[in-house]
């Protein structure tokens, strides 16, 4: 859901002033005309995850969005949740070209009952899954969970953005994510695509000042154990 090529703008020092009933047109109007991302952005965007299946399956279904809407792919999240095992990573790494094969054969007059198909994305998510095992193995990283989690200190960033327009594409944190990640060889992680990951599993909460979601968020990580960032 962000927008915009700017690290700066995660780094805003602008207090909160609006309330309820004066956030942004475009928000409001976005979450009453889509009841599907409504209820993601209310109960999932931005809330913190921690377990690997959850980290896997957004890492995942955010590379699958790279050139489509997140629409598209949230339609057939379930879809791709059949096709890897429920993002299992040990079940993953252990599929073949066989599985490639039939999950790019599977058709459907329900668009949302089949993935994206992409040889190069479904492929994608099999290699990282190796990749992880591989990672974990060797002791490379501790766990994908702590791995990520250190980019951001691993302490959530609430953003005090006033406008959708103020969200960046892509942050110092998600550019260096980004490399680490690719340097281990992982595909389909560049910078946009993990801010967006970020988004999704509440590394940042980039919901606007002034919304419901906003306030909630601050409340509840007013509560964490281990604090947050905000900016």
């Amino acid at each position: 859901m962000s927008k915009r090529n700017s690290s700066n703008a995660a780094k805003s020092t602008k207090k909160p002033k609006k309330d309820h009933n004066d956030v942004d047109k475009w928000y409001t109007d976005f979450m009453k005309k889509d009841p599907l991302y409504a209820d993601y952005l209310t109960n999932e965007w931005g809330f913190e995850k921690r377990s690997e299946h959850e980290l896997f399956e957004n890492l995942s279904l955010e590379g699958a969005q790279c050139g489509l809407s997140w629409r598209t792919i949230l339609r057939k999240r379930e879809a791709y949740r059949q096709a890897y095992h429920g993002f299992d990573i040990d079940k993953v790494a252990s599929m073949t070209t066989i599985d490639v094969d039939e999950i790019l054969s599977q058709t459907s007059k329900d668009t949302t009952k089949v993935v994206v198909r992409n040889r190069g994305k479904v492929e994608s998510v099999i290699h990282n899954a190796k990749l992880i095992q591989e990672l974990k193995s060797s002791g490379t990283i501790p766990s994908l969970s702590e791995f990520l989690w250190s980019f951001v200190d691993n302490k959530p960033i609430l953003n005090r953005f006033q406008t959708f327009s103020e969200m960046p594409s892509k942050t110092e944190e998600s550019e260096l994510m980004s490399k680490a990640l690719k340097k281990h060889g992982f595909k389909y992680v560049g910078p946009t695509t993990m801010y967006a990951m970020m988004q999704s599993c509440g590394f940042v909460v980039d919901h606007l000042v002034g919304s419901k979601q906003w306030a909630d968020a601050e409340e509840r990580l007013k509560n964490r154990v281990g604090g947050y960032q905000i900016r």
